[in-house]
């Protein structure tokens, strides 16, 4: 850490970028009800990610020559062998996004770990490596996933939009890489079907919009020192226009010489960075902590 509080990131770059990309195919819209399974028009706008999407952005970024990180669901590796071998074959970095793709916040913490767990084994299967890294699906996890996380070899996560650097999730050995809403694609390209899905109002940005804002972000993590995260979905920039402006973005972005790197190589760096106990998640976890125990206290003298 420098002295106004920026990171030293290797070769003296500004910032780190770290892209990512969701491919989470039609997984999202059955979770919200396992009837639409029937609407198939509605659904072929997932599957258009690992159908077509993907493989466009791969090539994209073996062309960049760029390190990814890409987040697949169990289910999508078992559906599409195939795809999973390529993606192998690139080299990228390869992380658990649960199994089916469901919202945490509908799920016990057993059925949190059940959907990591089973998601991760289908990944390993399918890919023939160890897993390490993880992604939410959506919602939150509740007490105690990350000590399993930890538990389970995982050892970094990208779930948290708590901050423009990496953190670690309290003493359990769990580097959290996070990311902001305003780098993702879906808020700005994502279109509404009918169910909505995501809710809110229908949406299809401007390139030039999606682009200016993303350039903004960057600049301002170059000044700042901070780490630069994309979150892309397959389905949504993987098609033939937004795939262009991607790789110019990214373009323009390499001619800047930050420095390139996946959530596992990030987290291999961070060992090398010196603790921060006093950030605003340990904070947290130490009072959540401190208040389940007076709870916890406080039921037994009630009792």
């Amino acid at each position: 850490m420098s002295a106004n509080g920026s990171i030293r990131w290797p070769g003296g770059a500004g910032c780190a970028v770290v892209v990512t990309v969701d491919i989470d195919g039609d997984l999202p819209f059955l979770g919200i009800d396992p009837a639409h399974r029937d609407r198939l028009k509605s659904r072929s706008v997932g599957q258009y990610g690992p159908d077509h999407g993907a493989d466009r952005l791969l090539r994209v970024f073996e062309r960049q020559e760029i390190p990814v990180t890409w987040f697949v669901p169990g289910a999508i590796a078992q559906s599409y062998p195939g795809l999973m071998d390529r993606l192998v074959a690139s080299g990228g970095d390869i992380a658990s996004h649960g199994m089916h793709h469901l919202d945490f916040d509908g799920l016990g913490v057993p059925d949190q770990i059940d959907e990591m767990l089973r998601g991760r084994d289908a990944l390993a299967a399918a890919t023939g490596r160890s897993i390490v890294g993880f992604r939410t699906p959506a919602g939150e996890w509740g007490p105690g996933f990350v000590a399993r996380m930890a538990s389970e070899g995982f050892t970094w996560s990208s779930s948290i939009p708590a901050d423009d650097r990496p953190f670690w999730l309290g003493r359990d050995g769990v580097l959290e890489i996070p990311f902001r809403y305003e780098l993702e694609d879906l808020q700005y390209l994502g279109f509404n079907l009918d169910p909505p899905f995501p809710p809110g109002q229908s949406r299809i940005a401007s390139h030039v919009t999606v682009r200016d804002n993303w350039r903004i972000e960057f600049e301002a993590a170059n000044r700042w020192g901070t780490m630069f995260l994309l979150r892309l979905n397959a389905e949504i920039i993987g098609t033939p226009g937004r795939t262009r402006l991607l790789e110019q973005f990214l373009e323009g972005m390499r001619e800047s010489g930050s420095w390139f790197v996946s959530c596992t190589e990030m987290r291999a760096h961070w060992d090398r960075v010196p603790p921060e106990p006093a950030h605003p998640y340990a904070l947290f976890e130490a009072l959540r902590t401190d208040h389940a125990a007076w709870d916890a206290a406080g039921r037994q003298r009630v009792l």
